[in-house]
């Protein structure tokens, strides 16, 4: 994997340039949102162990809507990594959600070593193009059980 000297976001030449998203997780949202997926939070009480959720749910109309859901209580940077990766897996791996019987996975809070290929490589390069540097933007994915 390349590492980038220079930080495009600072230059000014980054792919989403508003002035009015600042950051890294400002920008990823703009990302999510004009891609049509839908980022809510999760309170951490019912996600213990998670840094979020990634998969396929419905609009008010039944309709099929991608979704990120981010555990209240993280970190900016954790947050943006932990998006980053939702958005990579839903862009670059979707198949991935049909390991799961409800089409929906949980993004550990564990870090594994940063990928060479896969949503992990996908997300960092995202990452980079907002101008944030991660240590490793590759998590381990579970289904989650139910509580029935």
């Amino acid at each position: 994997m390349c590492e980038r000297t220079d930080a495009p976001a600072d230059k000014g030449d980054a792919p989403i340039n508003d002035p009015l998203l600042t950051t890294p997780v400002a920008r990823l949202m703009a990302l999510a949102m004009g891609t049509d997926i839908r980022v809510f939070d999760v309170p951490a009480e019912r996600s213990v162990g998670l840094a979020g959720l990634v998969g396929l749910g419905s609009d008010k109309n039944g309709e099929p809507k991608c979704m990120i859901g981010l555990t209240s209580g993280l970190d900016d940077d954790l947050r943006a990594d932990v998006l980053a990766f939702g958005l990579a897996v839903l862009v670059g791996t979707p198949e991935i959600l049909d390991e799961s019987p409800d089409g929906i996975l949980g993004i550990s809070r564990h870090r594994l070593p940063q990928a060479d290929h896969g949503p992990g490589n996908l997300a960092w390069h995202m990452l980079q193009t907002c101008g944030r540097e991660s240590p490793s933007t590759t998590f381990q994915l579970m289904i989650i059980q139910s509580d029935e």
